[in-house]
């Protein structure tokens, strides 16, 4: 709409019902004063970790999105196949901020890697399962948005461009995309392009 200027905004429910220079206060069962603020649409952040206490990166989602203005969140590989029913059951389900997510190839999903253990969720190839992967997916479309890999070399140690193949594997497989988190990697970047 082009707008930008001081506008009142009228809400109903969750919708913007109606926006004008002036809508008089009689009309309001309830009035908020944002003078000098600037009201968006929710915000959304394609790059977090809210497994909050499981992924040692996690942000607890609420405090830190919604309250801030971000309604929507793609977690980026908190979660693998084995750690997301938990990361469905206890934050996708229960949290405001609207939260999908992007499955790690590795069934541990970032679970490993701390200030204190160095070690990331690659650095045995096993743990990456495009089989479960793919059946997780398969199981939870409706939030799961892609699949996610750390190529680091303290993630994926010597082998990252087999970790790679496996990743790409299941994200072809269910037709989504693959994010790859590079940088420090064992593999050169033209091999891993």
């Amino acid at each position: 709409q082009g707008l930008s200027a001081e506008r009142d905004i009228a809400i109903s429910g969750h919708n913007i019902a109606h926006v004008a220079s002036a809508i008089p206060e009689s009309e309001a069962r309830q009035v908020l004063n944002a003078s000098g603020k600037i009201v968006t649409p929710g915000l959304i952040d394609i790059h977090v970790h809210v497994y909050d206490g499981v992924a040692p990166l996690g942000i607890p989602a609420d405090p830190t999105c919604v309250a801030k203005g971000v309604t929507t969140v793609v977690d980026a590989g908190s979660a693998g196949a084995h750690t997301f029913p938990g990361f469905r059951k206890y934050v996708i389900n229960v949290v405001d901020t609207r939260v999908y997510a992007l499955l790690n190839i590795s069934v541990v999903g970032q679970s490993t890697l701390s200030t204190d253990n160095p070690y990331g969720e690659l650095l045995d190839l096993r743990y990456a399962n495009p089989k479960l992967a793919i059946r997780t997916i398969e199981n939870n479309r409706d939030v799961i948005l892609g699949v996610k890999i750390r190529l680091t070399r303290n993630i994926a140690g010597d082998h990252d461009l087999a970790a790679l193949k496996l990743a790409r594997e299941a994200a072809d497989a269910v037709q989504l995309p693959l994010m790859v988190h590079i940088g420090g990697s064992y593999s050169p970047l033209k091999d891993i392009l």
